[in-house]
């Protein structure tokens, strides 16, 4: 039992300090443009969030889905259908990062409009998405090599390229909304250089004789069978991320709609936090994802099962510890993003009541990422597109309807309830209601 401790601590610690380290990317920006421009920079920044992070959604999806692939073929000894899955994995970014650039560069204004932006808000908005969008296939393909790279044996290198993109984008944050006062393109510009440099770090890995994934034009020859395959199992780690982005863009409605460009940055500040929480909480997801994969692809079942449950008992510890923090910062936290008097109290109190949704978010995460990777894709996709198109969507019309600006803080702990009692029903519910059968059965035999 020990040496499985010991191994899930050598991959959820790096996994779990390199997602902190990519949430904390939107935080720094956050921070400077909270400092240099004040509540309009951050509102601005705010409405063009959950357009740019389709990006990172979809090499996210597409990265994991070959991940685990190559996870499970590792552990059932095939590593030539390891090293399809990775070719056809960058492939089939590239084709999708220029063709999502293309429509989204002609469509930013329209979609922008879409998202509520308010008119003083759009010209900082523009700027800063269409620098964000033309640097999407470094990020996507990012978001590829930090999957595969943890399921190839290497978690703690995909954490030290995290940290060389995280200080590169402080120190060219400082530089460029600073002393160069470029504002929110500055802030874009210095996320699309830091992120490039990490993507080129990352490729430079897959030409070395570390790995078996060595990256050649042979095995990116695109094949339909194993990009299905690729497809099916990413389909809940796009969920994982349309989330968030849902979270994103309905908060972001709400909250303009019942208070006004206060309300919309006081919850950019909310959810900057709720974004780290969430990013540690996948990164726990994460380290387990890789374990978990390779025991089921060898057929260790018992080994799979105890790499579970560690995860969801490190979440719920991981929970409270985030609740807590929140609960003790929430009235200092709001300054250090610039907000003051009565935009940085309306922000302090939205933590707090959105702080109880930490409780259940990394277990439903854990829980997310442990079905797909046994390939319980229904399961795993359950629990992630329930939230984004069921309990958060109902929780944020709904709640507000009685409670104003403070239902649009607490749809995020009442949605994430929802979800773990669905989890609850899926460990549960097939067992009790076979037990039941079976005891109607034989009371009937009787």
């Amino acid at each position: 039992m020990s040496r499985d401790v010991n191994l899930l601590m050598r991959y959820i610690g790096p996994s779990m300090a390199g997602m902190l380290i990519c949430g904390t990317f939107s935080i720094v920006d956050s921070i400077f443009i909270g400092n240099a421009m004040g509540k309009a920079g951050l509102a601005a920044v705010a409405v063009t969030w959950p357009l740019v992070m389709l990006f990172g959604a979809v090499g996210d999806m597409l990265g994991t889905g070959a991940a685990i692939i190559i996870s499970q073929s590792r552990g059932a000894g095939n590593i030539v259908q390891a090293q399809k899955a990775f070719g056809n994995m960058v492939s089939i970014q590239l084709l999708v990062a220029i063709g999502m650039m293309i429509l989204l560069l002609l469509f930013l204004t329209p979609l922008l409009h879409l998202f509520g932006t308010a008119p003083e808000l759009l010209s900082n908005a523009i700027a800063f998405a269409r620098i964000m969008i033309f640097g999407s296939i470094p990020c996507m393909l990012t978001m590829g090599w930090l999957a595969v790279l943890r399921n190839d044996g290497q978690p703690a290198l995909a954490m030290w390229i995290t940290v060389l993109g995280l200080l590169l984008n402080i120190a060219l944050d400082y530089l460029f909304i600073f002393p160069f006062r470029w504002g929110v393109q500055g802030a874009a510009a210095a996320t699309v250089v830091s992120q490039t440099v990490m993507c080129c770090s990352g490729l430079v890995y897959f030409f070395t004789r570390y790995t078996q994934l060595n990256l050649n034009l042979k095995i990116m020859k695109l094949e339909m069978p194993l990009l299905k395959m690729i497809v099916k199992n990413g389909i809940p780690s796009l969920g994982s991320q349309i989330t968030v982005i849902a979270m994103l863009f309905l908060h972001n409605f709400q909250a303009i709609r019942y208070g006004k460009v206060d309300g919309l940055a006081a919850y950019t500040f909310i959810a900057a936090i709720e974004s780290m929480g969430s990013l540690l909480m996948t990164g726990l997801a994460a380290g387990v994802q890789p374990l978990v994969a390779f025991f089921y692809g060898a057929g260790k079942h018992k080994r799979k099962r105890r790499m579970g449950n560690y995860g969801y008992l490190a979440a719920l510890l991981l929970g409270f510890i985030f609740m807590a923090v929140s609960i003790v910062g929430y009235r200092i936290f709001p300054s250090w993003f610039g907000l003051e008097s009565g935009v940085a109290a309306l922000a302090g109190h939205g933590l707090l009541l959105s702080s109880p949704a930490f409780i259940f978010l990394g277990v439903i995460r854990v829980a997310g990422y442990y079905y797909q990777s046994t390939e319980k894709i229904s399961e795993a996709s359950l629990l992630i597109y329930g939230d984004s198109f069921f309990a958060l969507p109902l929780c944020l019309f709904v709640l507000p309807l009685w409670f104003g600006l403070d239902g649009v803080w607490l749809a995020m702990p009442i949605s994430r309830l929802i979800l773990f009692a669905l989890l609850c029903w899926l460990w549960f519910g097939p067992r009790v209601y076979s037990s039941v059968k079976g005891a109607s059965v034989c009371s009937t035999n009787r």
